[in-house]
């Protein structure tokens, strides 16, 4: 079975607080999902580039939850409005299709 693949919006300031995070724990553990975020966020923040608003980064399922126990040992109030961010990105991703709420239709029984 693979892992799934998340895609995850980060802004260049909430990127910077993940690595922080990140740098926080022990280097053999993070080394390299510090590495592939480096290497998005240059090809999204590259110099020319918009670096306002939000940029898609790509986590497997396991990078991302160490990412969230990563930050969850910073200060709460710095922290806070990204881990609601990530967690609720997290959720509707992996959240099966039988659980989506389905939208009604137009169509009746008999047309």
């Amino acid at each position: 079975m693979t892992e799934r693949i998340l895609s995850i919006e980060l802004s260049l300031e909430e990127g910077n607080l993940l690595l922080i995070a990140l740098a926080e724990c022990p280097f053999k553990i993070v080394f390299e999902l510090i590495g592939k975020l480096n290497q998005q966020a240059h090809y999204h923040f590259a110099e020319g580039v918009d670096q306002s608003g939000k940029k898609i980064f790509t986590f497997t399922e396991l990078e991302i939850r160490l990412a969230i126990k990563a930050l969850g040992k910073l200060p709460y109030e710095h922290v806070h409005h990204l881990l609601f961010s990530l967690k609720k990105q997290m959720t509707h991703q992996l959240q099966p299709e039988s659980d989506l709420p389905v939208k009604p239709s137009n169509t009746y029984a008999g047309n």
